[in-house]
């Protein structure tokens, strides 16, 4: 009897230090949890409300962007006081065209996304075209095109022979002259080369007799100069 008292006592004993150690755990954990889970699990939270607020604050300023519109090419020159300006952009939206850095007008761009504003008035010399895409309160970057407005013709001169000169002895003789620089020159239809300054040489053989010259002056606006020369030849 004294053996099995003593052996339930042991038992007991060890069952009691299990139970505090059981307990110590127990509440360890708890204290663990509340001091370290529940901040970790707060800044876990903070992280993923932060990208997601990054990510929808980034969508938020892609949808906010405006394109600004495509523009048709026009030429780099012309010799007409008014223009049409035309492109494509997002649709339904505003187009505001700019011309030499004050608003012109304004036009809308259909379902489809195209635009068209015709009589655009032009100023003499190089005119700045813009472009730009208005939606809301907010507004697109430019597109720029540049043409230049020319209504004159170009400048064409015959300094040597003289029209109705009488040439003798040799046959051989050079027309020279000027004219604009940019233009393109014609002589009985051949082009002729023009130097920087608009100096132009072009030497000829002469038949006998009456011999006719037709000068032709192209700019790049479109602008055209004519002449004649009649040079007169005996051998």
């Amino acid at each position: 009897m004294k053996y099995t008292s003593h052996r339930l006592r042991a038992m007991e004993k060890k069952t009691t230090k299990k139970l505090i150690w059981t307990l110590i755990y127990i509440f360890g954990g708890i204290l663990l949890s509340i001091y370290v889970g529940l901040p970790l699990l707060a800044k876990i939270a903070v992280g993923l409300s932060v990208i997601r607020g990054d990510k929808e604050t980034a969508a938020e300023k892609e949808s906010a962007v405006i394109f600004p519109p495509v523009l048709d090419a026009i030429p780099s020159a012309t010799n007409s006081a008014s223009l049409t300006v035309e492109g494509y952009a997002d649709k339904d939206t505003e187009i505001i065209i700019s011309v030499n850095g004050k608003e012109f007008d304004k036009t809308e761009a259909d379902s489809e996304g195209k635009f068209r504003l015709r009589n655009i008035i032009l100023d003499d010399g190089e005119n700045t075209i813009e472009a730009a895409v208005k939606k809301g309160d907010q507004v697109s970057k430019k597109s720029v095109q540049s043409i230049i407005f020319k209504k004159d013709p170009p400048n064409l001169e015959i300094t040597e022979p003289t029209d109705g000169q009488q040439i003798y002895g040799e046959a051989k003789i050079t027309i020279k002259g000027i004219t604009d620089s940019d233009a393109r020159l014609k002589i009985n239809d051949r082009l002729i080369i023009i130097d920087n300054d608009g100096n132009f040489s072009y030497p000829v053989s002469l038949s006998e007799g009456e011999n006719k010259f037709k000068f032709e002056a192209l700019d790049a606006a479109g602008n055209k100069k004519e002449a004649e020369l009649t040079v007169n030849y005996s051998a």
